[in-house]
C-alpha cells in the first residue's frame, strides 16, 4: 500500500492522517519519524491556531508510535503551554502531562492514543426501511441492484474472499507459496507501538497436548524464517501471525479467524513461556471471549528478550462451537528473531574468530538432501541462514560452497552478543558441519 500525502503551504487540516497512519510509511526512504516531524512542523507556523491545535493531536499520537522522537515532541508541548490562544494552551498542557508520565505507564498512553476506529457505513432511510422488511436476508446493511438473490451471491463471494480454502494439494504438501498463505490473512496489519513494561500478565492455563501434524510443523518452520504467515488452520479456525522486531523487543499480531457461520464462544488464548526470566511475553489487552461468525479478532503480543532461551513459547486457544475445541501450538519466537545484521570484512572476521576460543564454539554435523541433479542446494542454504537474521559475508571463506555469516544478538539483561557462523556442506558425505561462535567483542 502506497500513501501519497500532499502538504499545502498554509492549510494542514488533514495533518491528522500522519498521526493515524504515519507509521505505515516510516520505513520508507525519506519518511522516517524525524523527517515526517520536520516536514509537518516546518509548515505549522503558517497555519491558523485551529490547525496548529489539530497538529498537536498528531504529535501526541507520534509520542506513542515513535518514541525515538519523543523529546522533540515534548519540547513542542512545553512551548505551546505558554501561548495566548486558549485552545492551543489547553491541548498543550494536557498533552504535555500525558507525554511526561513515567515509562511504566506506557500502557495508559497506548490506550489513549489507539488508532481511530473506522466510521460506520451510512445507510439511507429508504434502504434502511427495505432491509427491515426482509429479515431473511444475510446482509441488512447494504443492498445492490438485483434483489435478494444478488445480495446473497455477493455475500457468498465476500466470504470466499475472506478465507482461502485448503485444497487436496495443500493438505498433502502444505501451502504452495507464501503469497497463497498471506491471501488468507484478511486485514492483516500491525500498528507499531512501544512495549509497555506493565502489560497484562499472562494467566497460566491447564496444559493441553501439543497439536502436531506435518502441515502444522511446516507452517511453524516457515514462520521461523519469515515475519508473517499462517500458524494454524482447520475447518473452524485460522490463526495468522505478523511480527516485527527491533533490538531486544518485538511485537506479534495474532489473527484469530472464525471460518464457520456460528460464533466461537468461551474463547480463551494464553501463552506459556518456559523461562520467564529469559523471555517476556504479554498480551496488550485481554483477549475477547467471543469471535463472531465469519469474522476475525486481533491480539497483540509484546515481547522482550532478556537472556538466552532455547524453547519457543506455546500458544493455547480453546473455544466452544457445538463442542469444546482446543489447540496448543508453538509460537514462532526463537532466539534468532532478536538478531541484527553486522558487516565484517575478512580481517575483522578472522580477528574475532581467533579471539573466541574453543569453549565458546558449538559444532554440529547433520545430514542434508541434495538437489535432484545430485548437487548442493546453495540457494536454499543462503535463504535459511538469512531467514535467521544472520548477515551472509561473501568472499570470506576460500571454499565457494561454504557460508560465513555474522550477527549481533540483543538482550535487555545480558546486553549485546556477537555471533559468527560457518556452514560447510559436503556433497560426497551428504552432511553439513556448522560452527557457531558467540561472545566475540563488539
Amino acid at each position: 500500500m502506497t500513501f501519497v500525502i500532499l502538504i499545502p503551504t498554509c492549510n494542514l487540516d488533514q495533518g491528522y492522517i500522519l498521526g493515524e497512519y504515519g507509521h505505515l510509511i516510516a520505513d520508507e526512504p525519506g519518511y522516517s519519524p524525524i523527517e515526517q516531524f520536520h516536514i509537518l512542523h516546518s509548515k505549522s507556523q503558517f497555519c491558523v491556531a485551529a490547525t496548529r491545535a489539530l497538529l498537536l493531536s498528531t504529535y501526541i499520537k507520534w509520542v506513542n508510535v515513535f518514541p525515538e522522537i519523543k523529546p522533540q515532541l515534548v519540547n513542542i508541548f512545553d512551548r505551546y503551554r505558554h501561548v495566548l490562544d486558549a485552545e492551543l494552551q489547553q491541548r498543550a498542557c494536557e498533552y504535555y502531562a500525558l507525554a511526561s508520565r513515567p515509562d511504566e505507564d506506557d500502557d495508559f498512553l497506548q490506550n489513549v492514543c489507539e488508532e481511530m476506529p473506522p466510521f460506520p457505513p451510512r445507510v439511507s432511510a429508504l434502504l434502511g426501511s427495505l432491509s427491515k422488511k426482509h429479515e431473511d436476508t444475510g446482509n441488512k446493511r447494504t443492498w445492490i441492484h438485483g434483489g435478494k438473490e444478488a445480495n446473497l451471491e455477493r455475500d457468498i463471494t465476500k466470504r470466499k474472499s475472506l478465507f482461502v480454502e485448503i485444497d487436496k494439494t495443500e493438505m498433502q504438501n502444505g501451502p504452495s507459496s507464501t503469497d497463497d498463505v498471506m491471501t488468507s490473512l484478511a486485514g492483516l496489519s500491525i500498528t507499531p507501538s512501544p512495549i509497555p513494561q506493565s502489560a497484562t500478565p499472562l494467566v497460566p492455563k491447564p496444559s493441553i497436548p501439543l497439536t502436531t501434524s506435518p502441515i502444522v510443523d511446516q507452517l511453524f518452520e516457515k514462520l521461523i524464517l519469515n515475519a508473517d504467515g499462517v500458524l494454524y488452520e482447520d475447518v473452524q479456525i485460522q490463526i495468522g501471525v505478523k511480527s516485527r522486531y527491533q533490538g531486544h523487543i518485538g511485537q506479534i499480531a495474532l489473527y484469530m479467524g472464525n471460518k464457520v457461520d456460528a460464533p466461537l464462544t468461551a474463547f480463551t488464548a494464553s501463552v506459556k513461556v518456559e523461562d520467564p526470566e529469559a523471555l517476556l511475553v504479554s498480551f496488550a489487552k485481554i483477549p475477547p471471549n467471543t469471535i463472531g461468525p465469519r469474522s476475525q479478532s486481533q491480539q497483540i503480543l509484546h515481547l522482550e528478550c532478556k537472556k538466552m532461551f532455547s524453547k519457543p513459547p506455546g500458544l493455547t486457544v480453546s473455544f466452544l462451537t457445538g463442542s469444546h475445541q482446543a489447540a496448543s501450538l508453538r509460537l514462532p519466537i526463537v532466539i534468532t528473531k532478536f538478531f541484527e545484521h553486522v558487516k565484517l570484512g575478512p580481517s575483522d572476521f578472522f580477528e574475532r574468530w581467533k579471539l573466541i576460543g574453543d569453549e565458546r564454539e558449538a559444532q554440529t554435523i547433520f545430514s542434508i538432501n541434495l538437489t535432484p541433479s545430485g548437487q548442493l542446494d546453495l540457494i536454499k542454504y543462503r535463504q535459511v541462514v538469512s531467514g535467521h537474521k544472520l548477515n551472509i559475508l561473501d568472499d570470506i571463506d576460500p571454499n565457494p560452497n561454504n557460508l560465513v555469516a555474522a550477527g549481533v544478538l540483543h538482550m535487555s539483561v545480558e546486553g549485546k552478543v556477537g555471533c559468527l557462523l560457518r556452514l560447510e556442506p559436503n556433497r560426497e558425505a551428504k552432511v553439513r558441519k556448522r560452527h557457531n561462535y558467540c561472545h566475540f567483542p563488539f
